[in-house]
This record gives structure tokens, sequence and C-alpha cells, in this order.
């Protein structure tokens, strides 16, 4: 690796994150909508925030492939934890990036797929609110809070949230093919093992291409049986193994593995065990468990904060929709104008352990994310060069 690029790697500049009194703050120029911007910057394409220098240090060469597989839940304390320093990944990691807020595969992969933050896109989280339904939606399956049923008979989020991606900004200028390796994308894959030897297919071809490859794992499994499992650290063994394997194959690729959050073991308060604060919701709070957004009655707006950190004390910093905007919580850029009709009256980040659901039957997952934590927001930024 270039002394230059070393430099730029070494230190908080590289990871990305800003230390605050109540937990961990985005630095979205070195983060991973910086790395997207990257990315359309070297095809000639659009885009909107600054680059990630690093990343642009190595794309000064002319490679004919550019790779980025995004393992879900990848994050950089869950690297370290089940991985030894010179295991293939590890030994090829540059240094951190951000995720972005709130750490979740719903806002973050939506950053990492159009070069725009959360608050431009306006994908904040797995659960949002859509008066045109009357209805909390779950975005990406598209069903209806809590259940299988469909919301719609089209998908609410693409119709009320649309952005462009970064494979249209990239295919658009010429320069280049874009793929998305993924169970949906447009390299649709089926099974695990195939997400390999498809990135291989396409790095073969003559013409000069962008691939995104997309895996839910280790996210999935730590979810269930937390970070800390013996089989997380299967799973990320098996990952750093198939990477390096497939990395042998390759030529005249760069080749980048990232995620777009990590991980921590939680616990939950349950709304319903309040009544004296479920009284005062519209309607059950929105986002996700460890950011977790609230609509409140007109009646009880200015009690809320007051009861609110009565009852949780300094385990979430709660943050006004006024105080939220005002600080780009989600990020700069132009904002979506659905922007704050989306996050409600207040937002509760956790900055401990602990998250909210609503009810007992919401998901209890063992490990979970979209905090304010270093374990949350920390990704690695990992490049293996063949020339």
């Amino acid at each position: 690796m270039p002394d230059r690029l070393s430099d730029l790697c070494k230190g908080r500049a590289c990871m990305g994150i800003n230390g605050g009194e109540n937990g961990m703050f985005v630095d979205y120029d070195h983060s991973i909508v910086s790395l997207s911007c990257s990315i359309l910057k070297h095809y000639g394409a659009e885009y909107h925030h600054k680059t990630f220098e690093p990343m642009d240090e190595l794309l000064q060469h002319p490679y004919k492939h550019v790779v980025i597989m995004l393992f879900d839940g990848l994050g950089m304390e869950v690297l370290r934890r089940h991985l030894p320093e010179n295991s293939f990944l590890r030994s090829h990691a540059l240094g951190e990036l951000s995720s972005v807020f709130p750490p979740t595969t719903t806002a973050a992969t939506t950053s990492i797929e159009s070069g725009l933050t959360p608050a431009e896109h306006g994908w904040l989280g797995w659960n949002l609110y859509f008066p045109e339904l009357g209805d909390i939606v779950s975005l990406f399956p598209n069903t209806r809070r809590g259940t299988q049923e469909q919301a719609a008979k089209f998908h609410a989020a693409r119709q009320y949230l649309r952005y462009r991606t970064v494979y249209e900004k990239i295919e658009e200028t010429g320069n280049a093919k874009a793929y998305v390796v993924s169970l949906y994308g447009s390299a649709r894959i089926t099974k695990y093992e195939e997400l390999f030897d498809t990135v291989k297919g396409l790095c073969r071809k003559e013409e000069r291409n962008y691939i995104y490859a997309y895996w839910g794992e280790p996210d999935y499994t730590m979810h269930n049986v937390g970070c800390c499992h013996e089989s997380v650290t299967e799973i990320i063994r098996d990952i750093d193994q198939r990477v390096e394997r497939l990395c042998h194959d390759l030529e005249d690729t760069l080749l980048i593995v990232t995620a777009d959050h990590g991980h921590g073991d939680t616990g939950y308060f349950l709304i319903r065990d309040y009544p004296e604060l479920d009284r005062m919701l519209e309607r059950p709070p929105v986002i996700e468990a460890r950011a977790a957004s609230f609509y409140v009655k007109q009646e009880y707006l200015a009690q809320f904060p007051d009861l609110f950190k009565r009852l949780f004390g300094d385990q979430f910093l709660l943050l006004s929709k006024d105080a939220v905007l005002r600080q780009n919580i989600f990020g700069g850029g132009v904002p979506h104008p659905r922007l704050p009709e989306l996050m409600g009256d207040y937002l509760a980040v956790a900055v401990s352990g602990m998250g909210i659901n609503y009810e007992d039957s919401d998901s209890k997952w063992k490990s979970n994310h979209s905090g304010f934590t270093e374990r949350e927001m920390e990704v690695p930024f990992i490049a293996v060069e063949k020339r």
C-alpha cells in the first residue's frame, strides 16, 4: 500500500466517527455515502457529496472491474471479535468508515446504492408511516407493520420515496456497465455460494464494469443468536476464506469489502408496559427499535420529553424533530420533501444496550443496531488490488 494511502487511513479521519457526550455522531464525509460518491466520480457520473479520499487514491489505477462486496452487519467490532489479525480480511483492512444514521440496512444500503444520505433518499428505517395508506409500512417487504399482509398493490416506498440509483447514473455515462449481485439484483442469485461465482464471472467480462454484491449474513444469524455466538464465528470465517479464494482468481480488479452497520446484543423496553406513555402516542413508534420515532398527540407534545426521560433516563438520546433537522442527524444535502413527516415529533436514539418495541409481539432480536454507538457505526474499509 502506498505511504500516502497508509497515512490517509490512520486515525479517526478514516474512522469517520465524531465522538460526543451522548454517543457517536456520523461524519458523512468519511462514510459509506462518500465511498459511493467516489464510485460515481470515478465513472464520471453525477454525485453530491465529498468523496472518500482513500478510495479516490485506489481508483487512480484504471481497473477494468471495481467491486464492492457488502456483508450485512459485518462491522469493525464484529470483524475483530471473530477473525484473527492475520486473517485475509483483517490483513487487508485499510481502516474504518462510518455507516449512516440510523446504522441499519434500509437506510445504509439505500445510501450505498444511491450516493445520497438518508435525509435525501428518505428510506430512514425498517418501518415508516405513510398517511396515504393510513398505516405503518415495513419498507423492504412492503408489508403492514408486524404482518405479512401487503401494504398496497404497489411498492409504497418506491412510489413515495423515489431516487436514482448509482447503477443508473453510471450506465447513463456510457463509461461502464453496472451490476447488482443479490437475491433481488440485476445479476440475481438464489444462494450464498452463487455470490462469489457470479462476481468472478462478471469480472471475467471484457467490458469495464462496476459490481455491487450484497449478502445478508452475518446480520441474520446475529439477530437470532447474538453477536458473540460461535455460529457467527463460523459464518465470518467462511466469508473470509471465500473472499480470499475469489481474489486469487481475479485480474485487473479492485475489490472492496465493507458493511452497512455493526451489531450489539440488545434488550428491550415495551411501550405497552408504560400506559402513561402509550396514551400520549398517535401510533406505535417507527423507524427502528434503537432509533425510535414517536408521533405524539398534540395535547401531550410538551409533556412527552419529561415523562420519557423519567422512565428511561440516559439510555436514549431524545431529540425533537427541530433538533434532528437542525443538526442534520440523517445527513446533509437537499432533504427529501417528506423528511419532516417521516420522523414524527421526537426521536429516541439508543446510546446504551437497550431498544424500544411497542408490544411483546414485536421482534426481540438478541443482537441489534441503529443506535449511536461505535460498535454499530464503524464498518470496515477492506481493499484488495489485483492488477
